[in-house]
């Protein structure tokens, strides 16, 4: 990563980078702080559980709002709303002590993290222009990912030295310098209505009608929830079939977290929409054959090069979805599209976490790791060609031949052939 290139020489980069990449290492200490309080306060797994799907369940229910609101009034607007209400419901949360009160703030913490990470995500192509999407998007991960890296220790500690309280406040803390971030950002997104088709429409009709989002969440989806269900069953992989110790399970996490930094980080070299399609098909590939070697392992060591295969396709992936689909969102419907992946993609990990509670109750979790493997497949084999044909039939993304964008911002936005040059550029290692 170069931080004397262009894109590091504009200051809106690095506040949405940095603010971003601290509230989320302050959020993930904050749900390893709130997990152990409630189990200490006698939660049961339920509760735990209940408490992830509080989390989700908000930006699948609220996203038809969300991505209406970040298309039809300005970005700052909705920044600094949206981040006091989340820094106040926080400050609250460390406060409170009773599972049914936690539970309500944190769904309704989810509600303006639906606003807020919507518009956030709609905001970033504005700063950077297109051309320099592809970089920017990279940087995000790979920051993301450290703090996600970071922060389960983090979590740890100051739950074992203070209790609960002092991560929520700091994780309070960070989401008040998020909405500094969202006030003093030059850029701003304010949508005029002109672009093509009805504003109006939700995000489904206007997925529906790009040739190649939809067959893109379709692969996606069936992937999450036929591959994702081993989440609930690795600690039983590690702990019961292989014998191994806390130790190493806790060193395969961060094996997987150090993958996926390292994914993030190799991410930019894929630009152009034919790159970052096979560059999604491999990687869902790879993470399929990582679930193999987690259950074909004979020893918990044996795990430690899949995790690693494992965490740089997580990253690829993660990267060449994001990426993709805000290349082919158009600019005044780039609130209600990634408002509606969300959605969709959560509900995709909640049905994983189903299944997966289902299996559980009659297969080994080795099994449940070799059919994840399996099942996995599917999803690039039969809808892999299906999506290479329909970005064949679609052309350059609706981003790549707009030329410019109605946000304001503090300096030019790129030209449709600098766009459509970039694309040119991407290659395949």
């Amino acid at each position: 990563m170069c931080f004397t290139s262009p894109l590091w020489r504009n200051r809106d980069v690095w506040l949405v980078v940095v603010a971003r990449a601290v509230s989320l290492l302050g959020d993930e200490a904050a749900v390893v702080a709130l997990t152990l309080r409630l189990h200490d306060s006698g939660g049961g797994s339920g509760a735990i559980a209940v408490l992830f799907v509080a989390g989700l369940l908000p930006l699948v229910m609220c996203a038809p709002m969300a991505g209406r609101l970040v298309d039809r009034y300005d970005s700052r607007y909705l920044l600094a709303w949206s981040g006091a209400a989340q820094a106040g419901l926080c400050a609250a949360l460390a406060l409170v002590q009773s599972t049914p009160a936690v539970l309500t703030l944190v769904a309704a913490m989810g509600v303006g993290q639906a606003v807020n990470g919507t518009t956030w995500q709609a905001l970033l192509p504005s700063v950077v222009g297109v051309d320099r999407l592809p970089a920017a998007m990279s940087a995000v991960q790979a920051a993301n990912t450290a703090a996600f890296i970071a922060a389960p220790a983090a979590g740890g500690v100051l739950t074992g030295l203070y209790g609960a309280r002092i991560p929520l406040l700091l994780d309070a803390a960070t989401f008040a310098g998020l909405t500094v971030a969202g006030l003093v950002v030059r850029t701003r997104r304010r949508v005029d209505g002109s672009g093509l088709g009805p504003a109006e429409a939700g995000g489904l009709r206007i997925l529906r009608d790009d040739p190649v989002l939809p067959v893109l969440l379709i692969l996606l989806a069936t992937f999450t929830v036929l591959a994702a269900m081993v989440n609930v069953v690795d600690v039983f992989l590690v702990r019961d079939t292989l014998h191994a110790s806390g130790t190493w399970y806790g060193l395969l996490a961060a094996t997987w977290g150090a993958g996926l930094l390292l994914g993030s980080l190799l991410s930019r070299r894929w630009t152009g929409q034919d790159a970052l399609i096979r560059l999604i098909i491999g990687s869902t590939v790879g993470l399929s054959l990582a679930l193999v070697g987690y259950g074909a392992a004979p020893h918990v060591a044996w795990i430690l090069p899949a995790s690693v295969v494992g965490g740089i396709a997580n990253g690829l992936l993660s990267y060449g979805v994001s990426t993709l689909i805000m290349l082919r969102a158009r600019e005044d419907a780039r609130g209600r599209i990634s408002a509606t992946v969300s959605a969709i993609l959560s509900t995709a990990m909640i049905g994983a976490y189903l299944l997966g509670g289902v299996v559980a109750g009659f297969a080994a979790p080795r099994q449940i790791f070799l059919v994840s493997a399996g099942l996995g497949l599917i999803a690039p084999i039969t809808a892999g060609r299906m999506l290479l044909r329909a970005a064949a039939f679609a052309g350059d993304p609706p981003s790549r031949m707009l030329g410019g964008w109605s946000a304001r911002t503090g300096h030019p936005s790129s030209s449709a052939a600098e766009s459509v040059a970039s694309t040119a550029k991407a290659t395949l290692p």
